[in-house]
């Protein structure tokens, strides 16, 4: 892995498992509907493509109005930022491994479809904020991944280009971004992925964040 300058993460299913935390505010808006509630299983394999589409497919799966998804988005969102990092955790090596990264002089990002003000209210919580010189939410550009532009703005602000990056994520949209913007990708083996881990495209895949370090690190020495 040659000329690695910088390393973006995906948030939810990548350092954190914010799962409990969804599918608490997800079924505080369904109660609020009268409609069933959703267990965790069925909120992972929801998560990934920011809150609109959570909120779509939770008020698909459990029969209710799609016509008035506008308005239970921001519901959702209200009752979600309001308690985001209250069940969050940083999956096992996660700090460890960013503290290393950062060791190394790497510059570290976040690309997630996480609504910004959440996300740095978990990264805050977590004492993770500290590690990361780029942020970029789903709210924060009118794209989100898959397309590159979340990517493309985050290595902008660290001033790396493409090739000299890497992408860690957990899910399909974001190796497909990570191609699209030319960066090379890693997908976790845990998460939330929509599909089989060997289908997704990625370079490499590890099956804890603590790998991710002695790779780099070998590479930084070689």
């Amino acid at each position: 892995m040659s000329l690695l300058k910088a390393i973006i993460f995906d948030l939810d299913g990548t350092l954190v498992d914010s799962a409990r935390d969804l599918r608490d505010a997800v079924n505080i808006l369904l109660v609020q509907e009268g409609l069933r509630q959703i267990d965790l299983g069925e909120v992972k394999s929801m998560i990934g493509d920011g809150a609109p589409k959570l909120v779509e497919r939770a008020i698909a799966a459990t029969g209710g109005d799609l016509s008035r998804l506008p308005t239970l988005v921001t519901r959702f969102l209200e009752i979600y930022e309001a308690n985001a990092s209250r069940h969050t955790e940083a999956y096992p090596g996660v700090a460890d491994t960013l503290a290393g990264l950062r060791a190394l002089g790497l510059p570290l990002g976040v690309v997630t479809n996480k609504p910004f003000g959440a996300t740095i209210d978990i990264l805050e919580a977590l004492g993770l904020r500290t590690y990361f010189d780029a942020v970029i939410g789903g709210d924060t550009l009118p794209e989100r991944k898959p397309h590159p532009a979340p990517i493309l703005a985050a290595l902008k602000q660290l001033g790396v280009a493409p090739e000299a990056a890497l992408m860690i994520g957990d899910n399909y949209h974001d190796v497909q971004a990570a191609r699209a913007a030319g960066v090379r990708t890693f997908a976790v083996t845990y998460g939330y992925s929509h599909k089989p881990h060997a289908e997704l495209g990625a370079d490499r895949l590890i099956d804890t964040m603590s790998e991710l370090l002695p790779i780099v690190a070998n590479t930084a020495a070689a």
